[in-house]
């Protein structure tokens, strides 16, 4: 599944590049909008980014919510999330999925907590890392853990869904580091979001072959290197 990303900052949607906050490109003024785009062109999910909450200056909640009353599709959230406590406000405002990122290295117990009163189909993992290595706190803080590392607490919480994101190869459009991708794949048999880099519909098409069940696109939709309707078909035509 092709999932388009909405990264919301100050109330725009924008993109960086490397996750870089000084590297901004603002894309459109009203997220809603694009929102409503991605689903007409056929977008199964979406997935949004509160980039002001990931930084903990502030939140977009009342943007998401309204993104949520626009769109009739599932809407998966990530940053900021970093415990039980936010997860259950994005809940019950109707986001479908919750994606928790630093907590993994900092507060694991809040997602355990959260597996067991939501599931194991509601929370994901997202791991953010360069080199190998997991990064934190939108992508500021080099923790100096492993990804195996960190892959392997998470399986013994009950993690089933996990969200890889290579910070070096996010907004470049450079292409995933497709041999990273396979060493990750070989760590789980869980389901696998994969984001960074991806360029054309043959990133897309490689990185399922490898097994990946989902990816996140975003600067290449913005950009047009990828057309969301045309790549969503394409996959539906190879099912």
């Amino acid at each position: 599944m092709i999932i388009p990303a909405i990264d919301i900052r100050n109330g725009k949607c924008v993109r960086l590049t490397q996750g870089n906050y000084n590297k901004e490109t603002v894309f459109d003024e009203d997220p809603i909008k694009i929102a409503k785009r991605w689903q007409s062109c056929g977008a199964k999910k979406i997935h949004i980014v509160d980039l002001d909450a990931a930084k903990q200056n502030n939140n977009n909640y009342e943007i998401i919510k309204k993104i949520l009353e626009s769109v009739k599709i599932p809407i998966q959230v990530g940053g900021g999330i970093r415990n039980i406590t936010i997860a259950k406000e994005m809940i019950n405002i109707g986001v479908e999925q919750i994606i928790f990122g630093t907590a993994a290295i900092e507060h694991p117990e809040e997602i355990h907590l959260s597996l067991k009163e939501f599931g194991d189909e509601k929370i994901i993992v997202g791991i953010d890392s360069q080199n190998g290595f997991v990064k934190t706190r939108g992508w500021i803080n080099n923790t100096g853990i492993k990804i195996q590392e960190i892959v392997k607490k998470m399986e013994t919480l009950g993690v089933k869904k996990y969200m890889f994101t290579d910070t070096l190869k996010d907004g470049t459009l450079h292409h995933p580091n497709f041999e990273s991708i396979k060493k990750i794949r070989n760590l789980t048999k869980s389901h696998i979001i994969v984001a960074g880099g991806i360029a054309d519909i043959n990133d897309i098409i490689k990185l399922s072959n490898l097994g990946i069940q989902e990816v996140v696109v975003g600067m290449a939709i913005y950009t047009g290197a990828i057309d969301l309707k045309t790549s969503i078909n394409t996959l539906e035509q190879k099912k």
